[in-house]
């Protein structure tokens, strides 16, 4: 008979209680790794609460009260108009204003084109406002004033300063309005800033055509000008040089029309004859 029994069962013994060992081990791990957890939960929990406590301290108290607000970019008259406006409450703690809503309440204004707000602590509050710039009076179903990007920002009334040329020949609702008013927006950009003897406050009308081509009148020349609805910046120097050609010559009263929609010349009509 094998006599190995008594060993292979102390064996089993002590392969058991390593075992036991190893498990215990493992579950103290376990133990330790979860303490961990809590306290970095709890030491979080104390922190957020510190930092609340803390923010809502600070924004009640005086020392960070507004007290100043400095507005530029816009006229003394319009500053209180703007403050009025932004729902700035008097004496509220520069740390509970909130920008976005400021800044939105003040983008409502028509005349408003951007807003940028910035605190200084502990009681200033900077807003920087850029006013829309009118450029020209769009007509469709009412009349509306349009900026130099060639947006529509606002309806005429009866207080606005409406001395711009008028935009004309566009329908209500039709998908190539934005389009179209870019476009006019380019051509009026490009007289303001060229070295021309023609001036934006000259111009009466852009009517703009069917296929998106311009047709310019003047509030004292005599004579429409074809412009077509690109090459701009050439174009303007070609009429000027006619316009300064048809003085010298004491024909600027005879023309009735100028076409410049070519790219190598210029048609002039007159009240007898074409040229």
């Amino acid at each position: 008979m094998k006599r190995s029994s008594v060993l292979d069962n102390q064996s089993v013994k002590r392969y058991k209680g390593k075992g036991h060992l190893s498990l215990k081990k493992s579950f103290g791990q376990l133990g330790f790794g979860l303490i961990k957890i809590f306290l970095f939960l709890l030491g979080l929990g104390v922190l957020s609460l510190t930092f609340i406590t803390g923010y809502q301290f600070l924004s009640s108290s005086p020392y960070f009260g507004l007290n100043n607000i400095v507005v530029a970019g816009v006229s003394d008259d319009f500053r209180e108009e703007l403050i009025k406006i932004s729902g700035i409450k008097e004496s509220e703690n520069l740390l509970s204003i909130e920008s976005s809503t400021i800044k939105r309440n003040i983008e409502r204004h028509p005349w408003i084109k951007s807003v940028c707000l910035r605190k200084e602590f502990p009681n200033t509050l900077y807003i920087e406002a850029e006013n829309e710039e009118a450029m020209a009076v769009v007509l469709l179903e009412k009349m509306y004033l349009m900026n130099r990007d060639g947006i529509i920002f606002k309806d005429v009334e009866s207080d606005d300063c409406i001395d711009f040329p008028v935009v004309t020949g566009l329908s209500a609702g039709d998908k190539k309005n934005g389009a179209n008013l870019k476009s006019v927006a380019s051509f009026l950009n490009a007289v303001y800033l060229g070295d021309t003897p023609l001036s934006v406050k000259e111009l009466s009308e852009v009517h703009v055509e069917e296929d998106g081509t311009f047709t310019i009148y003047f509030n004292k020349l005599p004579f429409k000008v074809l412009f077509g609805r690109d090459d701009f910046d050439r174009k303007i120097d070609s009429l000027s040089h006619i316009i300064r050609h048809l003085r010298a010559t004491n024909r600027l009263y005879q023309a009735r029309s100028i076409d410049l929609d070519y790219s190598d010349r210029a048609v002039v009509a007159f009240t007898d004859r074409v040229v």
